[in-house]
């Protein structure tokens, strides 16, 4: 993961080389009560939209979703909005993420990043929450 301040949110990169503020994705734990402590910074995870791009096939196989909170039809992952995609299909994706053999060192330390952050949070989570910037 990338360096970052205490004020800030971490960043997780692969390949993305441009500017600092650019498209991508936040993810953080999300829990159903409505008493919710605010999520701090340290607990947020951010990923540019370009290597968001080897995660992201991984969630659109999943939609439809039911929304946790408005108990809605999310037809598809909005990459406009937020996304609370629950414990149990994140679950899946990190098998998933588990069997995929890739060839190249980089993008296996990038996945392997992603799971141990997914996995942390939900140690104490009901899901993770993926808001797009676009």
């Amino acid at each position: 993961m990338a360096k970052q301040a205490n004020n800030s949110i971490p960043v997780l990169i692969y390949r993305y080389q441009g500017p600092k503020r650019n498209i991508g994705f936040h993810l953080s734990p999300f829990n159903k009560e409505e008493n919710q402590t605010e999520i701090s910074f340290k607990d947020m995870l951010f990923i540019y939209n370009e290597d968001f791009n080897y995660i992201r096939p991984l969630l659109d196989k999943r939609f439809p979703l039911i929304h946790p909170y408005t108990m809605e039809t999310m037809n598809q992952f909005d990459p406009c909005w937020d996304n609370p995609i629950g414990k149990e299909i994140w679950m899946d994706i990190l098998a998933e993420l588990q069997q995929q053999n890739g060839e190249e060192e980089e993008l296996q330390l990038f996945l392997q990043q992603f799971h141990t952050w997914i996995s942390e949070r939900l140690q104490s989570a009901e899901g993770i929450e993926v808001t797009g910037n676009l």
